[in-house]
């Protein structure tokens, strides 16, 4: 369990520092890793929403607009 913790913290601290330098492409990698997490975890609600994100990135918004 504490691999897993650490391996999940590890997700969390590249995802800020992502955030922060405001370099959306790690941000974009990110994020299918993260619906995983969540939907491990038990919070459906969040891993529906970052999928939901993710297909209007990819098939539903135009690159103009994305």
């Amino acid at each position: 369990n504490l691999l897993l913790l650490t391996r999940d913290l590890l997700y969390m601290i590249e995802l800020t520092s992502a955030i922060s330098e405001g370099d959306f492409g790690r941000v974009e990698d990110l994020l299918p890793t993260l619906a995983k997490i969540f939907r491990g975890a038990g919070s459906n609600n969040y891993c529906i929403e970052i999928l939901h994100f993710l297909a209007n990135l990819k098939y539903i918004w135009t690159p103009k607009f994305a």
